[in-house]
């Protein structure tokens, strides 16, 4: 189970990762401390300055912590404070143009990934905060471009395409036909991001998602729940599992997004392991590796109606044009899932 060496952690930024408020008067500190560093601390050509947005969620965290371990100059923003190991961590609400644009001047960054949206468990799908997000991201490509930005990384969805099919989906053999509020709205924030970058010359990439699965994730996620229901000994209740899906461990998208982000390589780029199973498959491995086949119950929820049998993703691109493949399998993967609910449980004398 690959895991980031503590050596490269400490190839960081040398500024101490605080958090500073953009929208007022300390957007002066910050670019103090960033000028400051940059006379300590000048930075070869290859050493970018990255800003990560929604920061503190599972793809931001695991996207700045694989910048981190590429020795590049990280930034994080998110609303609410947070330690980001080896990265600077800004306190910013992205709908808020002004707090935006204050975050952008003061990091002037190289590379954004913008991994901040709506993500709320279940609700996503139809919020109509995909909208508010959509805005917001547009108008903080365009204050990117005045800023100095080189290229702009978004993250979309697999939900974009056009689910049914067979056929592995494919960035550009597939259908893009989003049957939901949030695919429509990451596909409409894609094109208009592509089209920018054509007409003003920033580069752009989007790194659209397949499922994941990782420490940290909500608790009602497939992989979660079962975790934490065979650490706690409870039935691991789940539908029959019939449906096919892709799902690549946290911890390597958020390698594969910083692997695309510093590549060459523009327009959509899907992020998943290559390889899909149905659901059931994956429960009945995560049994073993608890040991306890017994609490495994398959079929006690009911199935989705309108859930797609298979959604597998081709990661031609990903594997061969940025150069990236996946380094934990998953086997791995779930055992260090239930390592974590397990942790998550024990009470401390």
């Amino acid at each position: 189970c690959r895991k980031p060496s503590s050596g490269c952690m400490r190839t960081a930024a040398t500024v101490s990762p605080k958090s500073w408020t953009h929208g007022g008067g300390d957007v002066w500190a910050t670019r103090h401390a960033l000028r400051r560093q940059s006379m300590t601390d000048p930075r070869p050509a290859s050493r970018k300055r990255v800003l990560v947005t929604g920061a503190t969620g599972l793809v931001g965290r695991n996207t700045c912590a694989a910048f981190v371990a590429l020795g590049h100059e990280v930034h994080g923003a998110s609303r609410s404070p947070a330690a980001l190991s080896g990265a600077m961590h800004h306190v910013s609400d992205l709908t808020d143009p002004a707090s935006c644009k204050g975050l952008l001047h003061a990091v002037r960054p190289d590379i954004i990934v913008h991994a901040a949206w709506v993500t709320d468990h279940g609700a996503y799908w139809r919020s109509d905060l995909n909208l508010t997000w959509a805005a917001a991201s547009l108008l903080m490509v365009k204050e990117a471009q005045t800023c100095g930005v080189q290229r702009f990384v978004g993250i979309g969805t697999c939900a974009e395409y056009a689910w049914g099919g067979d056929e592995p989906l494919s960035e550009y053999r597939s259908l893009i036909e989003p049957s939901t509020l949030y695919g429509a709205c990451k596909d409409a924030t894609r094109r208009a991001l592509e089209a920018f970058g054509k007409d003003t010359g920033m580069s752009t990439a989007w790194a659209r998602l397949g499922m994941l699965y990782g420490p940290g994730e909500n608790a009602a996620r497939f992989v979660a729940s079962l975790a934490s229901a065979f650490a706690s000994g409870d039935r691991a209740r789940m539908s029959s599992g019939r449906v096919v899906r892709d799902f690549l461990h946290a911890r390597d998208v958020g390698a594969a997004v910083a692997a695309l982000s510093v590549s060459p390589v523009e327009g959509p780029v899907n992020i998943a392991s290559g390889t899909a199973m149905p659901l059931v498959e994956i429960a009945h491995s995560m049994a073993r590796l608890a040991g306890r086949y017994d609490l495994l119950d398959v079929g006690a929820l009911p199935d989705r109606p309108d859930d797609p049998e298979k959604i597998i993703i081709d990661t031609d691109r990903l594997n061969h044009e940025v150069g990236f493949k996946p380094g934990i399998g998953l086997a791995c993967g779930l055992t260090e899932m239930l390592e974590f609910a397990r942790t998550q449980k024990r009470v401390p004398c």
